[in-house]
């Protein structure tokens, strides 16, 4: 098997036709704050609302640390006011909850889930309300936004890191989506995307939190809200590397025929990945079909496996013999494989990965 061998920090893999070469971009030799580097910052940001069909009126900045750092700034400068409620159903939610509790120590709600499950689609519309659209450690994504009540007092923050550029995310619904370019794009992870409603734009206007906000968080220059940032004026010194690679991103997605195609694409891989455990005796998937993302990832159990070490052995010799890279899941789930099927995944890859895979098993006698 011939593997591509250019991954970003996702890990997911650059998608067909990326080279290094690509990367020498012309404002690669100027410094970001040049008039040609925060053109082209500004052009950036202006092709993702694009694609991604983000509102007019909403705002979009590129920040610090990947998706991380853009939930973090969102809770940061945007929570406070008034309660909130917080659906936990995978390991990132399972963060978001515990720095709302113990860094923030605001009056919380968690609405928590078994992995694998949706927490309860119910909050409280005076509240606040933080979401995790697409679980990356589960697979499991909400399977829509109309639960979520329109006429509300709270804002609604949403992480969308395995859900942006994966499948179609209703922006409108949510006051704060975070987001990067590492999972459905298999781009660099330097930064995050941080989109803001005008109802949010309006909190940060006229309600600042009590407590200190560091720096490379902050949404305000002083006492005023920082709108340069929406127009490519960023928080801190951005990778010009990381910025040129995602442009790379964004023209092949222009090459497929735009977000259409790309949804498309990882759809029929989750479809593909996903029918191959359903129909796989031995193994289990962690969601049900009508919980499983559309696109993004898909995590399954290996029946007579109840330890990582069983699952790390075999993703082990498979990466050493070259033929598949990491594909246990994140430490801090459950004990299982999760792979991911973003649009950069061929699916002659993932045919030739589920081949490998269940010879393995059958050596073990799982299958």
């Amino acid at each position: 098997m011939s593997m591509r061998p250019y991954f970003s920090s996702g890990p997911c893999v650059k998608h067909i036709g990326w080279s290094f070469e690509k990367l020498n971009r012309p404002f690669l030799h100027r410094s970001h704050r040049s008039d040609v580097g925060k053109q082209h910052i500004k052009s950036i940001i202006e092709r993702q609302k694009a694609l991604l069909n983000i509102p007019d009126d909403y705002k979009l900045a590129i920040v610090p640390a990947s998706a991380t750092g853009a939930i973090e700034a969102a809770m940061w400068c945007l929570l406070g006011r008034r309660g909130v409620d917080i659906h936990v159903m995978d390991v990132f939610s399972k963060i978001w909850a515990f720095d709302v509790q113990h860094e923030l120590k605001i009056d919380s709600k968690i609405y928590e889930s078994e992995y694998g499950e949706l927490p309860a689609l119910k909050y409280d519309p005076s509240r606040d309300l933080i979401i995790t659209i697409s679980a990356t450690t589960t697979g499991v994504a909400y399977p829509d936004a109309d639960w979520i009540n329109k006429d509300r007092d709270g804002l609604v923050l949403a992480d969308a890191t395995a859900a942006a550029f994966c499948f179609d995310i209703p922006f409108s619904a949510f006051d704060a989506v975070a987001f990067s370019w590492q999972k459905g794009l298999g781009s660099e992870a330097a930064h995050g995307m941080l989109a803001l409603s005008p109802r949010a734009i309006q909190h940060l206007e006229t309600y600042k939190p009590t407590w200190p906000i560091p720096r490379i968080l902050s949404l305000w220059l002083g006492e005023k809200v920082n709108y340069g940032v929406f127009d490519g004026l960023t928080l801190n010194t951005p990778s010009m590397l990381a910025l040129a690679d995602v442009e790379i991103s964004l023209d092949w997605v222009d090459s497929l025929g735009g977000a259409k195609a790309l949804y498309k694409k990882a759809a029929d891989n989750v479809s593909f990945v996903y029918g191959w455990v359903r129909n796989t005796p031995g193994l289990t998937a962690m969601t049900t079909p009508e919980l499983q993302a559309k696109g993004g990832a898909v995590c399954f159990y290996v029946d007579k496996f109840k330890t990582f070490d069983e699952y790390r052995a075999i993703a082990k010799s498979l990466a050493d013999a070259g033929k598949a890279f990491d594909i246990v899941n994140h430490a801090n789930s459950k004990p299982s494989f999760r792979i991911w099927c973003g649009a950069t995944i061929e699916q002659n890859d993932l045919s030739e990965l589920t081949k490998i895979l269940s010879d393995s098993l059958h050596e073990l006698s799982c299958l």
